[in-house]
């Protein structure tokens, strides 16, 4: 179906290029897709008028178009054969501009790969993603800009005994396109992700894992912080562990240090990749939490503590171990854990 860019534009043949700005510039902003989200023909006529307006606004695409129309973007293959002259069939069947055959206009092999449509294109695009994505899998909508069979003509490049007007004879258009892509489970920062939309078309979309504020990624393991309290770490107690489907409530011994590591089973990403399976596992890093004020009553339990710790230390047994020094003091140890409540 032809398409007059003037008409598109609302603009005679003979309008100023400030005047096709100025029409450009309104309907723009009139059929924008983000201004006109509930109309599903106003992208459809947004890209018509950009379309228009890019052929229009650059003096040598307008002076093609006004010479050839449809055809504008083939000038120069048709001035070099002539003008736009008439088409008839050649000898081998297909429409030729006053005796030439197209095969030749457009390059000699084959009239169908004289269009394009047996090239192949490779596009790449990325996407971020959401831990909480990456972990549960998602799919995304992912916008590209390339070639794809034209919808008009279907790839022939013609219309009954005419260049296609929408394609101009390519057999091929270059419009906006919107894929659903599917984001596996697992998938990592810098994964990618191969698609192919249609038969001449392969796409790599490139994945990126935005940055999280309570857990670090480190292959299909991941790992967080959790304050524990001075007494609990001291004399031994439970603490909640966020993880990725929720809390759960993990032992630890007494004596735990600061920087000490747990591992919790099962709780870290899904393993991707070819024939990987099973998740990976959570470390639980302790931060000892240590109240800056302490009632009277508190200040002199804790004296009456550190009066006998230091007895103790000076005992006939001689100082004992600094538990600062343990040799698993930030270390990745397996403690015990129960569910816990969702987060």
């Amino acid at each position: 179906m032809a398409q007059d860019f003037y008409t598109e534009l609302g603009v005679p043949r003979n309008a100023a290029d400030k005047d096709v700005k100025a029409a450009y510039r309104r309907l723009a902003r009139r059929y924008h897709p983000d201004v006109n989200t509930s109309d599903a023909d106003a992208e459809a006529r947004f890209k018509r008028v950009n379309e228009a307006y890019q052929v229009l606004s650059d003096p040598k695409t307008r002076r093609d178009y006004d010479q050839f129309g449809d055809n504008w973007k083939h000038a120069e293959q048709m001035r070099a054969h002539g003008g736009p002259g008439g088409f008839r069939r050649s000898r081998g069947g297909h429409p030729g501009f006053g005796g030439i055959d197209l095969n030749d206009l457009f390059g000699g092999s084959g009239f169908g790969n004289a269009f394009g449509r047996s090239q192949r294109q490779s596009l790449r695009t990325n996407v971020q993603v959401t831990l909480e994505e990456a972990y549960a899998g998602s799919k995304r909508a992912i916008t590209i800009q390339g070639s794809s069979t034209c919808r008009e003509c279907g790839g022939t490049g013609v219309d009954g005994t005419v260049l296609c007007s929408y394609c101009g004879g390519s057999g091929t258009s270059s419009m906006p396109r919107t894929l659903e892509v599917t984001i596996p489970k697992g998938t990592a920062a810098g994964d990618r992700i191969r698609v192919r939309p249609d038969e001449t078309t392969d796409l790599t979309i490139e994945v990126d894992v935005r940055r999280h504020r309570v857990f670090t990624r480190k292959d299909d393991d991941l790992s967080t912080e959790v304050t524990v309290s001075y007494l609990d770490a001291l004399l031994g107690g439970e603490v909640e562990v966020p993880t990725m489907t929720g809390k759960v409530a993990l032992k630890i011994p007494a004596g735990t240090v600061e920087g000490r590591s747990f591992r919790v089973t099962g709780k870290g990403m899904p393993r991707h990749g070819r024939g990987a399976a099973g998740v990976g596992d959570l470390l639980a890093r302790m931060v000892i939490s240590v109240p800056g004020e302490s009632s009277e009553e508190e200040r002199s339990l804790l004296e009456h503590l550190r009066d006998l710790r230091d007895r103790d230390s000076d005992g006939p047994g001689g100082k004992t171990d600094d538990p600062r020094t343990d040799p698993v003091d930030g270390g990745d140890d397996r403690a015990s854990q129960k569910s816990g409540g969702d987060a």
